[in-house]
């Protein structure tokens, strides 16, 4: 019954078993199911797992089912189905067809706030053809703060497209309000954890005598998010030898599985003072097998997951043959850039997002750790910086692919024309290729940025 076998896909993808849930969906579908409510299911788990092409037809299949009036649903159901392949397509590169999706699940449920997020972010918006009004018309629809975030977040970016950015920073206060108000976050917390692995995590845990994983296929790219980590990905993926395989979580899976831990990127301080104790060849063996079946096909793969960078310690030693590559970018953009994004919610090392200080206070600990590292492990780690990226591509591609002692290949300069799947914040701007309009972004937005820049300022961040 392919249904058991979705479900039973759902719920071991639920608990990180990647390959596990692979091996039951492609059982799932070896079974040639025909309900939309089953291929829902499959598209969904198929999407977490990064296989967006098959996640699409899953969808497309459901949509043609329910468009030839073999099945009904409700249309409430249905609004879901257009979401999810409209995220796919919009992954998939397929922007336009995402738009429609999206339009048909809006259609269909006007309160859908989410696919009113995803609509904002495929296109810019001009005076003359945007969606300010009906978005407007919907606030006294808005019953969560999840329905705020989403909604806010909407009119924030519109209002951004046509240039009105002090309204837009005030828009993204009022969506982000309702949320920040239901949940617990402590910029202290943050920092006071990253201190604890830097405190953890130092020259004699690395000079431990127990060898790590002879593997050299994982490249990692982190850094704070929003800082071209996708860009970078991207051009590295176009790589003949190179396989793209988006954020993985399966670092920090196997180190809480290792540790104990609970906590969704094992860092309860239980689990952070017991790293050095984790056999470094066994979290690198399991970190590897994880990640199959989709990595083995090419020499090396991507690992691009921002957050990566508070494990680069253990990364180094449990894959001492890995690259590294960490993404720098001005903080002041860096910080406005992670303010104006909608991340996934319900994941809890993004709240310091819903405060312009606290993503302020957040980079402030990410430069220090990044610091240590450096200490810590020189000449392992690429520091990039966006900005001479996106000014120099050819050099710097040069000079990234040397690092992770790659050949040149000249289409690696033109990433943008590939079709592979993008699974980020970042998948409409990466289609676009390399631009500079973001450098400089945070003066564009008046004085409200003042009380960023005289944190950063305290922190020794700009002269």
């Amino acid at each position: 019954n392919p249904e058991y076998r979705a479900e039973l896909a759902k719920l071991l993808l639920a608990q990180d078993q990647f390959g596990r849930a692979q091996v039951e969906a492609d059982a799932a579908l070896a079974l040639q199911p025909t309900q939309p409510t089953v291929l829902n299911t499959l598209g969904t788990v198929l999407s977490h797992l990064g296989v967006h092409e098959q996640a699409l037809q899953c969808y497309q299949q459901a949509i043609e089912a329910i468009e030839t009036g073999s099945t009904r649903l409700a249309s409430e159901w249905q609004a879901d189905l257009y979401f999810n392949a409209g995220a796919s397509l919009q992954f998939s590169g397929n922007a336009e067809a995402a738009e429609a999706a999206y339009e048909k699940a809006v259609a269909l449920k006007p309160t859908k706030f989410r696919a009113h997020s995803a609509l904002a972010t495929l296109r810019k918006h001009t005076d003359a053809d945007n969606h300010l009004e009906r978005l407007h018309n919907l606030r006294d629809k808005v019953e969560t703060a999840q329905d705020q975030l989403h909604l806010g977040h909407a009119i924030a970016r519109e209002l951004e497209d046509i240039q009105e950015f002090e309204k837009s920073l005030e828009y993204l206060a009022w969506a982000k309000q309702a949320t920040a108000n239901e949940v617990t976050y402590s910029a202290n917390n943050d920092a006071l954890q990253m201190a604890t692995i830097a405190k953890t995590l130092n020259l004699e845990t690395l000079e431990q005598h127990a060898p790590g994983y002879d593997n050299d296929e994982p490249i990692f790219i982190v850094g704070m998010p929003r800082t071209g980590t996708t860009l970078v990905e991207q051009i590295i993926g176009a790589h003949s030898q190179v396989f793209a395989a988006g954020e993985l979580t399966n670092f920090s899976s196997q180190l809480r599985q290792l540790t104990g831990s609970t906590e969704s990127m094992a860092l309860e301080d239980k689990a952070i003072q017991s790293f050095g104790d984790i056999d470094p060849q066994v979290l690198g063996k399991r970190y590897v097998d994880s990640t199959r079946p989709r990595t083995g096909q090419t020499a090396h793969f991507t690992d691009k997951l921002p957050l990566n960078f508070l494990f680069l310690g253990l990364i180094h030693r449990a894959l001492p043959k890995a690259k590294i590559i960490c993404l720098r970018r001005d903080p002041m953009d860096t910080c406005l850039s992670n303010y104006r994004q909608l991340f996934a919610t319900g994941f809890n090392h993004y709240l310091y997002n819903l405060d312009l200080l606290n993503c302020g206070r957040y980079y402030i600990g990410f430069d220090r750790l990044m610091h240590h590292w450096r200490e810590l492990m020189p000449d392992i780690i690429l520091e990039l910086q966006y900005e001479t990226l996106v000014a120099d591509p050819e050099a710097q591609t040069r000079r990234l692919l040397e690092h992770c002692g790659l050949p040149f290949e000249e289409q690696c300069l033109s990433f943008q024309e590939q079709r592979s799947s993008v699974a980020t914040p970042s998948a409409v701007q990466v289609r676009q290729g390399i631009y500079t309009s973001s450098v400089d972004r945070w003066r564009r937005y008046g004085t409200a940025m003042e009380p960023l820049y005289e944190l950063l300022c305290e922190a020794g961040l700009y002269d």
